[in-house]
């Protein structure tokens, strides 16, 4: 009887401890570096990275999501940034390597601002691998002039295996999905906010 006793309070434990871990909404977007192309000109405020289809170097993507607080509560007005490189792994930036050969077709950085469901949408291209560096797209996000997350996503399964920044980059991952010849991935982020 008491062997019972003790089975059912241990099965009760462990189903707490099964309730009691911590919602998706409520785990941090994890920070990742912010790399050395980040553009040295002011963002430009765009949604739609790709500037011409015909002769585009790589995949159009729509990458879309939302940012909410750790409560779960859309954001408003939060300024999402993303930088990659082009269909060839160039960035527009002055210290990379070839950057003269920047696919013209693309705009390789924009930014928007969240809307009150506290969503974002880009138009822009699926990631490639460069310079031994897994496909990614990188990110930061603002509120006003308070800078709240600075990270890159990879697309699902090709994380690399770099030293830095392993763990959270299983956090980081997005699932891109066909949709007819188009290409979609989504993202939310949770923020301090």
């Amino acid at each position: 009887m008491r062997r019972r006793h003790f089975l059912a309070l241990w099965s009760l434990l462990f189903a707490w401890r099964a309730k009691a871990k911590p919602s998706t909404a409520s785990l941090l977007t994890p920070p990742q570096a912010e790399g050395p192309f980040y553009p040295v000109i002011p963002i430009p405020s765009r949604s739609n990275l790709i500037a011409n289809v015909q002769g585009l170097i790589g995949k159009p993507l729509t990458l879309q999501g939302q940012v909410r607080n750790r409560q779960g509560k859309p954001l408003l007005g939060i300024q999402v940034e993303i930088w990659q490189c082009d269909g060839a792994g160039i960035y527009d930036h002055p210290q990379q390597a070839n950057h003269t050969a920047f696919d013209s077709h693309f705009a390789g950085f924009g930014g928007v601002e969240t809307d009150s469901k506290g969503q974002y949408a880009f138009q822009t291209l699926v990631p490639v691998p460069y310079n031994n560096r897994p496909p990614h797209i990188h990110v930061k996000l603002w509120q006003k002039d308070r800078e709240l997350l600075t990270t890159q996503l990879y697309l699902k399964g090709q994380t690399g295996n770099e030293w830095w920044g392993g763990e959270e980059r299983e956090q980081l991952q997005i699932d891109i999905v066909q949709n007819g010849e188009h290409s979609e991935a989504s993202f939310d982020f949770v923020v301090n906010a």
